[in-house]
């Protein structure tokens, strides 16, 4: 009997830490599940807050209809952006008869603006009429000229879905509906922020003011080919009051820290004529294509077909679809012009390596700053590039894009993980590059209407200039 008595007391112990453990999980999921459940209420708090301070659920709910008129301006980041803060100056591009029609019922929109080029060194193009139309998920193009319509790349839906999202109003119904996911509550300074992820698309940050809980912001950390994570943002100001609701009058746009734009909005019509939003029905169905449309990926495969020529002792010209490169021989190494994009790097670098197999590519000449002749300056250093040489008003811009982090969507030289940065070599109205074997010299092209930071390039030897 006393050994059943301590063998019944020693299952009773265990049991009894065994209930112990129990009780100590069982309170810790139920704290875990409580502070998940009050973080969601936070977040869904945010939701409605923002919305009681346009109008209230009831009425953001009834809207049927947006339309929004104004202008502004734009300056075109990746291409013709001149940064006062990293040595260039602004280059503004005015936004005419911009125009944005919601039917927010059936989450159909048109987006139509003239762009006008009004910048001193780059004259010359007509005023440009876009018109963008999206349908649910699909995506399409209008021809102002004959209003023919066609199918958006794949991007370029996803793109446009977003774009439909960075209104207060939009965002904040969408937030509301059954499709949405809400988290990641937070406060700074005087907002109060929440991350609104809607159907299949990527998170948008809304901000709101702690104070009104009126919108201020809508924000996300995006892939720039040039500058990678990039935060892009919309700052809402002028609220006014519009059949029921608040809405902005100012939109502000905001690339990291730089102000790219604004659009000043003089007529907002709610629950008006909007017109037909409806894609064509030859669109509906149809798949959409493939890619961007812009070109300048990050592929890592020479494409075929670009053959070099020579055109000198040590001086070859490498011809591409849309762009040419040079292939200049020194003594002990190779200097290329131009690095287009990651393709355009690939291919190029493949044709040096047939003709001066034994020759290491080391120096690099950037011959203006446009996107499409810096979109490869990464892939360049992360082969090997130690030099590069550009006209000084495009050091900074430079320097720029070689430090910025690539986390998103990591590019050959973030794959590195580290790296030297190469010494950029500024040219002001003229300088020299030559050893015994080759002399290059190079020129600043001054009041040219492309771009002022053009770079004029001279082999005395064989008297070619380009």
């Amino acid at each position: 009997m006393r050994r059943g008595f301590r063998m019944t007391g020693t299952i009773t112990n265990r049991s009894w830490r065994g209930f112990l453990v129990l009780v100590v999980l069982t309170t810790t999921g139920l704290l875990v599940s409580r502070a998940h459940t009050r973080a969601q209420g936070t977040a869904q708090q945010i939701i409605d807050d923002a919305a009681a301070a346009l109008g209230g659920r009831d009425r953001v709910m009834a809207v049927k209809s947006m339309l929004l008129e104004g202008a502004g301006n734009f300056v075109g980041i990746t291409s013709l952006r001149y940064d006062d803060d990293i040595g260039f100056r602004s280059a503004i591009e005015q936004l005419r008869d911009w125009r944005r029609a919601y039917d927010v019922t059936n989450g159909r929109a048109r987006f139509e603006l003239t762009r006008m080029v009004e910048y001193a060194f780059y004259i010359g193009d007509a005023p440009t009429r876009t018109i963008q139309g999206l349908d649910g998920t699909v995506a399409f193009n209008i021809n102002p000229a004959n209003q023919n319509a066609t199918l958006a790349f794949v991007n370029q839906a996803t793109d446009r879905r977003r774009e439909y999202l960075r209104h207060p109003l939009t965002l904040v119904r969408a937030a509301l509906g059954p499709n949405a996911k809400v988290s990641n509550s937070r406060t700074q300074g005087m907002e109060r922020m929440v991350d609104i992820a809607i159907g299949d698309l990527p998170a948008l940050t809304l901000a709101i003011n702690a104070s009104s809980k009126l919108p201020t912001r809508i924000f996300e950390t995006v892939d720039n080919n040039i500058f990678g994570d990039t935060m892009q943002a919309i700052e809402f100001t002028g609220y006014k009051a519009v059949n029921g609701l608040q809405l902005p009058t100012l939109l502000t746009n905001w690339q990291d820290k730089r102000e790219i734009g604004q659009i000043r909005i003089n007529r907002t019509t709610i629950d008006g004529d909007v017109g037909t939003l409806v894609a064509p029905a030859s669109l509906a169905t149809a798949q959409q294509p493939g890619g961007r449309g812009g070109g300048g990926g990050r592929g890592g495969l020479a494409p075929a077909g670009n053959p070099a020529q020579e055109l000198a002792k040590g001086l070859w010209r490498v011809t591409g679809t849309t762009h040419h490169s040079l292939i200049v021989e020194f003594n002990d190494h190779l200097m290329i012009v131009e690095a287009n994009n990651p393709e355009r790097v690939a291919a190029v670098w493949a044709r040096a390596k047939e003709l001066r197999p034994n020759k290491p590519i080391t120096q690099l000449i950037v011959t203006h700053h446009h996107f499409d002749h810096t979109g490869g300056v990464r892939d360049a250093v992360a082969r090997g590039v130690t030099e590069i040489i550009a006209q000084q008003h495009t050091v900074n811009f430079l320097t720029e894009i070689l430090k910025r982090p690539h986390t998103i969507n990591p590019d050959a030289l973030a794959k590195l993980g580290s790296f030297k940065m190469p010494k950029i070599t500024a040219i002001g109205d003229a300088g020299v590059v030559k050893d015994s074997t080759m002399t290059v010299n190079l020129y600043h092209l001054r009041d040219n209407t492309h771009a002022d930071s053009n770079l004029l390039i001279y082999f005395p030897a064989s008297k070619i200039l380009t």
